[in-house]
């Protein structure tokens, strides 16, 4: 591929002179919020996009979905996507390869990362031949508006690659006047990160821009690491009826392999969509988009140096149709192509496109049925149909929500899986992975401040696509491979939010890729005075080994805290591995390729608000 091996100048260089430029923009006041003398808005229900990709309410949803808010994760010193996904039951989000900035890990329901896909601003970015590994080194909370967690086989909406689930992330709608903020923060292992965030509504326009640059030594030899990012939205609402808008993204990082390789990771991402209010009954949606992912990673021996080139357009779209009151129809169709080269050789080109089709009906008060059937054909391997059903029941009077759903999915074989590498011949004749999950859970509210879910989990999945050994074509293994177990999410807050606190815990009875049989993620939040914030938080893994040789129980935790000094200054610190545990990301094999995890760490920055 075509990187050169210095630092990626032109994007740090735009996102230092956007920090600049907005730092110096006047400030303005926020008039979006109301007054202390103004009547407290009633508070409305949480809206879930990724389940039917349809704003719903969050008591119609029939499938599991956690719903992350990016200020609170910031709130507590969460600024890479890749820490904040841990906040989800069912989820590990990890690296196996290094320390920040390394390719990212994302198992959900005991499954490992490419069974699962991420969609950014409506385009899906990953498939099994570009997995969100790199996506997931990059990402950050602070250029995201929404992020929502959807767990379980969700073939019947979002097809192959979704038997995990799908992550659906959203850059932001500017709101209120005019304003910004700035945030610099330094701390241990010569870790710098600064970013700008500039967003506000002019008449039936609006907009958000963000810029960012990080760097880290991390802790431990040639670990070296810094990143460029940009993001915007733009949106404005053009008659009564219709709304255009679009979105730009685009990232340079660097990340030295301790020292075997050096890795270029170069992303841009555009989208135009439009969506129209046809009727009271009919709301229609259209989005263009067109994404690319380019990566070098450059050893000292010529023989591993390796790159590949991913560029991918689709086009979309999404009709709402309410039936009647209490039944609504949603349908789409969707065209997407992918372009993929690396350096063994592969260079392809593959299509793909279907439609699908869901139901969503209140049979009863209170009793929600879905129904979701999806047909799409793959040049390389023909069609797929696959399909859910899920229910979800309400009884008020206690706050008890039971919800249940199965549904199918799969994994299409990969283009070097299909046409080989260097690493070895290729296999035209693989089928695609295919699963059948189900899930039964129960959410209860306890009070008015907390809440408790508990779900059970299965996956089936069948027709394993695997590589016997060094050399030998990969080939589909007969039979099924399962995972299954249980998850426990818990959240709430006491004394009108002066302490609150989140648990996600995971147990896996089954999974791929030996993974821990629990994993756990919690904090507690003090709020001393209106302008303190206290907290305590941490992680926990059981034995587990990835694939690899064993690796230990371990529980990581960390301190944060922050106080807003005036009204638009706040100083922010935080205190990562508390307790320095020595603890690995991977364990190698026999002890070879070994990776550790960070020590204490040390981290403290500031807030402007303008």
């Amino acid at each position: 591929m075509s990187y050169q091996k210095s630092p990626q100048r032109g994007l740090r260089r735009s996102a230092f002179a956007l920090i600049a430029l907005l730092a110096h923009t006047p400030a303005f006041a926020d008039e979006s919020k109301p007054d202390a003398g103004q009547t407290k808005k009633t508070e409305l229900q949480p809206m879930v996009v990724s389940a039917l990709r349809s704003p719903q309410p969050t008591s119609t949803v029939t499938s599991s979905v956690a719903v992350l808010d990016p200020e609170e994760l910031q709130n507590q010193g969460i600024l890479q996507l890749r820490d904040a996904l841990n906040q989800s039951p069912g989820v590990i989000s990890t690296s196996t390869a290094g320390q920040q900035g390394a390719v990212g890990a994302l198992f959900i329901r005991g499954t490992s990362t490419a069974y699962s896909q991420v969609v950014l601003d409506g385009v899906r970015l990953s498939d099994s031949t570009n997995p969100m590994g790199n996506f997931l080194a990059t990402g950050h909370t602070y250029d995201l508006g929404n992020i929502e967690v959807l767990r379980g086989a969700q073939g019947a909406i979002y097809g192959g690659e979704s038997i995990g689930g799908v992550l659906w992330l959203e850059t932001p709608h500017g709101t209120g006047d005019p304003h910004g903020s700035t945030t610099f923060e330094g701390g241990s292992f010569g870790s710098l990160e600064t970013h700008t965030t500039f967003q506000g509504q002019t008449g039936p326009v609006s907009y958000f821009l963000s810029g960012g640059y990080q760097e880290t030594k991390n802790d431990g030899p040639q670990q070296f690491y810094h990143q460029s990012n940009t993001a915007l939205r733009v949106e404005g609402k053009v008659d009564a009826v219709w709304t255009i808008g679009t979105t730009l993204r685009a990232s340079e990082s660097y990340y030295d392999d301790h020292g075997n390789s050096d890795n270029y990771t170069k992303t841009l991402l555009s989208t135009v969509y439009a969506s129209g209010k046809i009727s009271d009954v009919w709301t229609s949606r259209f989005a263009v988009g067109y994404y690319q992912e380019l990566y070098d990673s450059y050893a000292p021996n010529p023989l591993y140096t390796y790159g590949t080139q991913m560029r991918a357009g689709s086009f979309s779209t999404d009709q709402e149709i309410k039936l009647a009151d209490n039944l609504r129809l949603l349908a789409g169709a969707y065209f997407n192509e992918y372009d993929y080269q690396n350096t063994n050789a592969v260079s392809e080109t593959r299509d793909h496109y279907g439609v699908y089709s869901a139901l969503e009906w209140e049979a009863i008060q209170h009793l929600i049925l879905s129904g979701a059937l999806r047909w799409e054909h793959y040049d390389t391997f023909g069609d797929k149909a696959t399909w859910r059903l899920g229910s979800v029941y309400n009884v008020e009077q206690t706050g008890t929500s039971i919800k249940g759903g199965v549904g199918t999915s799969f994994r299409s074989p990969s283009f070097m899986e299909v046409y080989g590498s260097s690493y070895g011949p290729g296999n035209p004749n693989l089928s695609p992975e295919t699963s059948l999950g189900w899930e039964l859970g129960v959410a209860q509210k306890i009070g008015d401040h907390h809440t408790a879910e508990l779900t059970y989990f299965h996956n089936q999945i069948s027709d394993s696509i695997h590589s016997p050994f060094w050399g030998a074509p990969p080939v589909n293994i007969h039979g099924i491979s399962d995972t299954d177990g249980t998850e426990f999410a818990v959240r709430g807050d006491w004394y009108d939010g002066v302490l609150s606190y989140r648990l996600a815990w995971t147990w896996l009875h089954q999974s791929l890729a030996e993974q821990p049989r629990n994993a756990a993620t919690a904090s507690l939040d003090w709020k001393p005075t209106p302008k303190m914030l206290l907290g305590i938080g941490a992680t926990h893994l059981s034995d587990h080994s990835w694939g690899g040789d064993p690796i230990s129980s371990y529980t990581i935790a960390r301190i944060y805290g922050s106080y807003q000094i005036t009204d638009k200054v706040k100083f922010l610190a935080r205190v990562e591995n508390l307790f320095n545990e020595d603890y690995k990301l991977y364990g190698g094999y026999s002890g070879y390729g070994v990776v550790q995890g960070p020590g204490t760490g040390f981290y403290a920055g500031v807030t402007m608000d303008w």
